[in-house]
């Protein structure tokens, strides 16, 4: 579960490390796998494309509480992670780092608006547990 000011770690090479959430998009209070937040920059790699003090949209790959599969079984990430886009939707990074969740497949398939641009996302990754 993301709240509001929680601090995630960046899993791709666009140039961020961590970042602080401002906003969750949609009406909810929390967020979840799969889910768009805004956040900023709280420290970064230098020479890249990212910036501090600009906005950009998350997508949570991972969080660090108890998730229930349809299965029946749990699941646990060490860290709250994710991926950075910027305001048009595009994909920062070429590459993404660690494994990400089978949910984050699920939900962001349901969403027509965003499917074409998510669907690049998960071919990058290495692992999907």
């Amino acid at each position: 579960m993301i709240y509001i000011q929680t601090k995630l770690n960046v899993v791709d090479n666009s140039g961020g490390k961590l970042v602080r959430c401002i906003n969750i998009l949609g009406k909810q209070k929390s967020a979840k796998v799969g889910q768009l937040v805004l956040v900023t920059l709280l420290k970064l790699i230098s020479n890249k494309k990212v910036k501090k003090k600009v906005m950009y949209l998350g997508l949570i790959v991972s969080v660090q509480y108890w998730n229930r599969r349809l299965d029946g079984s749990l699941i646990k990430f060490f860290s709250n992670r994710l991926l950075l886009f910027n305001r048009k939707y595009k994909f920062l990074g070429t590459r993404v780092y660690g494994v990400i969740s089978k949910e984050l497949k699920i939900y962001t398939f349901k969403d027509k608006n965003y499917r074409k641009n998510f669907q690049k996302v998960i071919t990058y990754s290495s692992l999907i547990i």
